[in-house]
């Protein structure tokens, strides 16, 4: 009730920019100012107009498109409906709206919590690349109907696009939920950027047998949800214990609609009571190509035995997904390559060795240039090679954080650089309002760290010669704030 009662008072203030000082760099720390007044970075205020906005958010239907193996082709459809009536996606195009073309949705009835759920899967398309379609959901009987909405098949021949890199929204409740929707938005307006898509590490709620937080999230990530596809992966809160009978059905295949192109493993016996079936890694871990860039979603639960601590894993199994990884990037046709997962191999507060050890030998083998990663909730950035850390000379002034570069002042610089001295590991910390305040625990070494209790949400700008990276964070006064009081850069940083 307490978090209501802000959110009322907040929409009632009006807020007003304020500048800045000078900063500070190379192995200093400083904190998160507790007034916009105190930035070294200009900022933006968040309009009122923003809260209207997210407060008039409404997605009955829980529809959300999903990235699909061939984006340039398909479109991914989720949606839930009341009832087991069946369920039909329609499309059009948007200049030609009398040719209605229609594709039945597979249902996929669940319980979560002790509510039985009718969620529907389909794929639209095929689709001309660059062209404009509507698409609704519905029915087999038409009973229920959702409104048209529009989405843009992206062009095939695409060398610059954007996408916004969301860690962790893990809220409880409506109001976090909505915290999520304004911090996108504001992001948005900030950097001025229509993103094409939008990719989350995992952990989208806090509990997965929650049927409201499912809910929030895919009422609130329509704001940008119903016109571009999501892309994530499966985080611990969506995974539960490897012993569940759930394990065979979980909430995440219910509400997602990812490709399947990963993995199938074999039996899981090697750990005691482990109820997973063959095809757990179905829409958790895959690739897809996007713009020149080849994606990857890697499911690190699989190294895991359902737990935080990760202490044992069914090493077969293991094997059987770190084949199929080299098998895809060895294929993979593009010279850019990202991937993205929940659990990072370098972070400040979890230190998850099983996947430090297995990984990060195969991504600087097949060249990967970027790995996203989220369940830290601190924000990170750090280069790697060899399994030792990459070594910079200089770096822009970072107000926020903690920068240490521990390299000769004539070294590489950290603000642009070569993907050829190792992949960037960048971790987010949460584009929620939950934090964990753990600060350096995991004993890392990391060249740069923000453990402020604010949101960050980085806009990845992929062009024909570099991934460019520019972090916003959202100032806010107290962490379950819905209107932040600003949006500055924490970082911005290429790689070429």
């Amino acid at each position: 009730m307490k978090r209501c009662v802000m959110f009322l008072s907040i929409a009632m203030f009006a807020f007003a920019t304020a500048a800045c000082g000078a900063a500070t760099l190379t192995t200093s720390t400083t904190s998160l100012p507790t007034t916009i007044a105190d930035t070294t970075e200009p900022t933006t205020v968040a309009s009122t107009s923003t809260l209207d906005l997210v407060m008039a958010i409404s997605n009955p239907f829980y529809v959300a498109l999903y990235m699909n193996e061939h984006p340039d082709r398909y479109v991914n459809v989720n949606f839930v409906l009341s009832a087991d009536t069946g369920g039909v996606a329609e499309w059009r195009v948007a200049s030609d709206p009398e040719v209605v073309e229609t594709a039945s949705a597979i249902l996929k009835t669940m319980m979560v919590g002790r509510r039985t759920v009718h969620a529907y899967a389909a794929t639209i398309g095929p689709l001309v690349p660059g062209v404009t379609y509507e698409y609704r959901v519905k029915s087999a009987d038409g009973t229920e109907s959702d409104e048209w909405r529009t989405y843009r098949c992206p062009a095939s021949d695409i060398t610059e696009f954007a996408f916004a890199f969301m860690a962790d929204p893990q809220e409880n409740d409506q109001i976090g939920y909505m915290a999520f929707a304004h911090a996108f938005l504001s992001v948005r307006a900030e950097a001025g950027v229509d993103v094409d898509f939008g990719l989350f590490v995992g952990d989208v709620v806090n509990d997965h047998d929650d049927r409201t937080q499912w809910q929030s999230f895919l009422r609130y990530a329509s704001v940008f949800a119903v016109g571009k596809p999501i892309a994530t992966t499966i985080g611990n809160h969506e995974h539960g214990a490897i012993s569940e009978d759930r394990m065979a059905f979980m909430e995440y295949d219910g509400y997602t609609h990812l490709p399947t192109n990963g993995p199938t493993y074999g039996a899981f016996v090697e750990l005691a009571d482990d109820r997973r079936p063959a095809n757990v890694d179905r829409g958790k871990t895959y690739s897809f190509d996007y713009g020149g860039v080849h994606f990857v979603a890697l499911d690190t639960e699989i190294f895991c035995d359902g737990t935080t601590a990760c202490l044992d894993r069914d090493e077969a199994n293991v094997g059987i997904l770190l084949d199929w990884l080299e098998t895809d990037l060895a294929a993979a046709g593009t010279d850019r390559i990202i991937v993205f997962m929940h659990r990072g191999p370098y972070s400040a507060t979890y230190d998850t060795t099983a996947v430090r050890e297995a990984l990060p030998a195969i991504f600087e083998e097949y060249g990967v240039d970027l790995v996203l990663s989220g369940h830290d909730h601190q924000y990170s950035r750090s280069v790697y090679s060899g399994g030792a850390a990459v070594l910079f000379g200089r770096a822009d002034d970072y107000p926020l954080g903690t920068v240490s570069l521990l390299g000769p002042g004539d070294g590489a610089d950290f603000n642009d650089y070569s993907s050829s001295i190792g992949p960037t590991y960048l971790v987010g910390n949460t584009a929620g309002t939950k934090f964990y305040d753990a600060g350096d625990a995991s004993g890392i070494f990391l060249q740069f760290v923000y453990a402020g209790n604010n949101p960050v949400i980085p806009i990845v700008t992929v062009k024909s010669d570099s991934i460019e990276v520019v972090s916003y964070v959202l100032y806010k006064n107290n962490p379950t704030d819905i209107v932040p009081s600003g949006v500055g850069i924490l970082e911005r940083f290429t790689i070429r």
